[in-house]
């Protein structure tokens, strides 16, 4: 799939039809499943809550509603941020044994709030 060239572009395809937020968030599952394991680039994927935030944005654009300015975009953080349901290693082995965490970090439910979709958390190295 050809996206376009940057996350505002990508949103605009996603918000008129042209793609479907599903159809993105798959791909870059695809992606991170393809490329991940000579990368080593993600500790954690959250696949099953991306492909419903996918489907509930494609589901409110379906509805008339504005889904946010980056409806549909799949974006990743650091595993420095809290992401409810995972745990937060921070760089570090010894927090393997850490309880997930039982939030989102701010900087992620603003993303999300704009319509950004979350695949995954990213090694520290």
């Amino acid at each position: 799939m050809t996206q376009p060239p940057n996350a505002l572009a990508l949103a605009a395809a996603i918000k008129s039809g042209k793609l479907s937020a599903s159809t993105v968030v798959d791909a870059a599952l695809a992606d991170v499943a393809t490329r991940n394991p000579s990368l080593n680039c993600f500790t954690a994927v959250t696949a099953e809550r991306a492909r419903s935030q996918a489907q509930a944005i494609d589901n409110a654009i379906a509805a008339g509603q504005d889904p946010g300015p980056l409806a549909g975009v799949p974006f990743a953080v650091k595993n420095l941020f809290d992401i409810q349901g995972v745990t937060t290693l921070a760089g570090a082995k010894l927090n393997q044994s850490n309880p997930p965490a039982a939030q989102d970090a701010i900087a992620i439910a603003r993303l999300q709030q704009a319509g950004a979709v979350l695949v995954g958390a990213l090694n520290m190295d």
